[in-house]
């Protein structure tokens, strides 16, 4: 897989504006109000949609002292060397993405037969009795 250094490029710039916030105490700190959602829904974006990664980012804009953390750039290296480890598993990118086989949100139900269907009313009818 080769790197896309256009993602990583605005991996770089969200990481860089919200750690700019830092640079002026008090101000910098009011301003991540404002950026901590538009940050998070940017990632959730370019990370497939992952609520794992939204969440991240949200909190760490939005916690104080937080900010200086390269969140954005760190999942991209995640996601492009390492995606297909159970770090990559749990922020749910890489192979892991909504996009990919092993990240859909479909749970498998097993259907039961007729015969366990019976065997269930069987059960519960002898329960009431």
């Amino acid at each position: 897989v080769s790197p896309d250094f256009g993602k990583l490029l605005l991996c770089l710039v969200i990481d860089v504006i919200g750690s700019s916030s830092e640079l002026v105490p008090i101000i910098g700190e009011l301003t991540d109000f404002v950026w901590a959602p538009i940050a998070a829904l940017s990632l959730r974006s370019l990370f497939q949609g992952s609520n794992v990664i939204f969440a991240l980012e949200f909190a760490e804009e939005f916690l104080p002292f937080t900010d200086i953390l390269p969140l954005a750039t760190v999942c991209w290296v995640v996601e492009t060397y390492y995606g297909d480890s159970q770090f990559a598993k749990t922020l749910r990118i890489g192979n892991y993405g909504k996009n990919n086989i092993g990240g859909s949100d479909v749970i498998d139900v097993v259907s039961t037969g007729d015969d366990q269907k019976e065997d269930f009313v069987n059960r519960q009818d002898k329960s009431k009795q």
